[in-house]
């Protein structure tokens, strides 16, 4: 455990958060990793909870699209915790592990399918910060669409604030397993 935190405990939230906190577990059946410490703030976790839910299950992109560019945002935050729980979840919707490691490991992924390199390259190139030339615009819309990109530019900067989440306060890997990421 982080020094950084207690054990979670839902008796000890104030109303407001207690009621976000019954929402979700109605709706779910269980509080995801970063909404133990986003309940600090329950008018944050109240509107981004519904976010996060369409992100992960409402977008047009494939199961295979989202595990890797929520792979390519853990690896650039080294967000131990997230990447111990999408690594294995990007394998079971069929991303090639040879691909997960090589996110892993920072090699480049070779990929059978051109969405998921299109994902893998936009998404790279944007938390590098070097944003999307013109050639990367045009195969990334070709492949996923202008909707899917909007969606892939949510995914970025949800996964952002889940990695910086999880590291800031320092979450040990999910399972307990030695530090994944290199």
């Amino acid at each position: 455990m982080s020094e950084r935190f207690e054990p979670f405990d839902p008796a000890r939230l104030p109303a407001d958060a207690r009621a976000v906190y019954d929402r979700i577990m109605s709706e779910r059946g269980y509080i995801p990793g970063p909404y133990l410490f986003w309940l600090a703030a329950p008018g944050f976790t109240d509107r981004i909870e519904p976010v996060e839910e369409y992100l992960r299950y409402g977008v047009s992109l494939g199961e295979r699209q989202v595990e890797v560019i929520t792979l390519v945002v853990a690896k650039h935050w080294r967000a131990r915790y997230v990447w111990t729980s999408h690594g294995p979840s990007a394998e079971k919707v069929g991303v090639d592990p040879a691909v997960v490691e090589a996110i892993r490991s920072g090699a480049e992924p070779d990929f059978d399918n051109e969405d998921e390199r299109v994902c893998y390259e936009a998404s790279k190139a944007l938390v590098d910060g070097r944003g999307l030339d013109d050639a990367l615009w045009a195969r990334t819309v070709a492949a996923i669409g202008e909707r899917g990109l909007s969606e892939l530019l949510g995914l970025i900067g949800l996964y952002t604030s889940v990695c910086l989440t999880m590291v800031a306060y320092r979450m040990p890997t999910k399972y307990g397993e030695p530090d994944p990421l290199p």
